[in-house]
């Protein structure tokens, strides 16, 4: 009998015919690469700046023109100077901080590395000399990584060695298979089930090698945490993320100053929302102006409040925002290998204690595992604010880095990619 359901032999025909629904999706596909090649105009950047600016000015007109007048007209000429004349103090710092940010650049990186053909991979790379090539095979061997064999689950697989349990820092969880006098568990009865994650999976990239780090848009090797900027068009030292308040990226040049604003910004609106509720609860007349001004200085003292902890927690780590979302990933990994290997979300404790497992054996994620660690907390601030106390306030003075040299983490290889405790220098084990 014929059989049925066979494919038909000329597939060539069937591969070569083109269908509607590729052609769009190539066409989508393309059309977005155009647009993520092209940056933005100019005025388009700008234009949030325009936005802000014309916030500032309506805020001053509100609490000077109409809050303080009438204060002053209605007989509480007191409160009325006395509030203004500490409000024009950080009006004029937030303002200066404002404006201190959005006039200096980041720093291009096109500006100090020339353009170079895109270069290759060293044939080291792919030969069995990787030193974490033995380490990701026997992870696989022993069971890891991927779970049990199509074979193991389906019963007809009978392994006559068993690979050796993994070492107990990978173990969570719950008791040994032996009873606690010692002797085996009685018989008949299943044996507690043992846990194995997979253990901590750091990425295998070597960020560091001049192929990895080529910019196919600026044609440039980009040097050490410099980023692409598919708004701006360009490479950013030290790329942070572009913001559209400022109307530029925040980088190696700038980010001290993106901090002084946040600061000065929620101090201005904290001042603006305590006096301007208060005067108005008390006196009980309420002008609708005045009301939009509150609800605005509410909104953006919690947003630079938010933005200021965010950075400044980045800052004494030696991170950037890109930086940090890396080592997000690689905690959200863990966390699903984790669930993936039996241990629930309810697990605290074996969550904590598999995580301490994984830091004993390469070290804390946010700083030794961190390529770009400063060392301390003061190394990685003073880096990005300076040693003034007075500049880390104000928009004065400049970042100790200039967004070029930067010393890679020893505690990684020569490539960037992150070792094993038992590889690191002595003296930092």
């Amino acid at each position: 009998m014929p059989a049925k359901n066979v494919a038909p032999t000329n597939d060539k025909i069937a591969f070569d015919k083109p269908t509607i629904c590729g052609t769009i999706s190539e066409a989508r596909y393309s059309a977005r690469e155009r647009r993520n090649r092209k940056p933005q105009p100019w005025a388009v950047r700008k234009l949030m700046v325009v936005v802000t600016l014309g916030i500032m000015g309506y805020a001053a007109y509100v609490y000077a023109g109409r809050f303080s007048v009438r204060l002053i007209r209605s007989g509480q000429r007191a409160e009325g100077i006395g509030l203004l004349v500490p409000w024009c103090s950080l009006y004029l710092w937030m303002l200066w901080a404002y404006i201190k940010v959005i006039l200096t650049a980041p720093g291009n990186a096109c500006d100090y590395v020339p353009k170079t053909p895109q270069p290759l991979l060293p044939p080291t790379q792919w030969e069995d000399e990787d030193p974490y090539r033995e380490a990701a095979l026997a992870d696989i061997e022993s069971g890891r990584i991927g779970g049990r064999s199509y074979e193991q689950l389906s019963g007809s697989h009978t392994d006559v060695n068993p690979p050796a349990p993994p070492p107990a820092a990978h173990i969570v969880g719950t008791a040994p298979a032996t009873a606690t006098n010692g002797d085996a568990a009685a018989p008949g009865k299943a044996p507690p089930t043992l846990r194995t994650p997979r253990g901590r999976q750091p990425p295998a990239t070597a960020p560091l090698l001049p192929p990895n780090r080529w910019c196919s848009r600026c044609a440039i090797v980009k040097p050490y945490r410099a980023h692409h900027c598919r708004v701006c068009g360009t490479c950013i030292l030290k790329f942070d993320h572009h913001c559209p308040w400022i109307g530029q990226c925040v980088g190696a040049r700038n980010h001290k100053f993106f901090i002084n604003f946040a600061v000065a910004t929620f101090v201005f609106t904290s001042y603006t929302f305590a006096s301007l509720l208060a005067l108005n609860v008390a006196n009980g007349d309420v002008d609708p102006q005045e009301v939009v001004i509150i609800a605005l200085a509410a909104l953006f003292a919690l947003f630079t409040a938010t933005l200021g902890v965010a950075h400044t927690r980045m800052l004494v780590l030696s991170q950037t925002t890109v930086e940090s979302l890396g080592v997000q990933r690689l905690k959200e990994r863990e966390s699903t290998a984790l669930a993936a290997d039996g241990v629930g979300w309810w697990e605290l404790g074996a969550k904590r204690r598999a995580r301490a497992a994984y830091d004993r054996e390469w070290g804390a994620p946010d700083t030794e595992g961190n390529l770009w660690w400063a060392g301390s907390a003061r190394a990685g601030w003073e880096d990005a604010m300076g040693k003034s106390v007075w500049g880390w306030i104000f928009p004065v003075g400049a970042p100790l880095g200039d967004g070029l040299d930067y010393r890679p983490n020893p505690r990684f290889d020569a490539n960037g990619r992150w070792r094993r405790r038992s590889e690191w220098p002595a003296e930092l084990r």
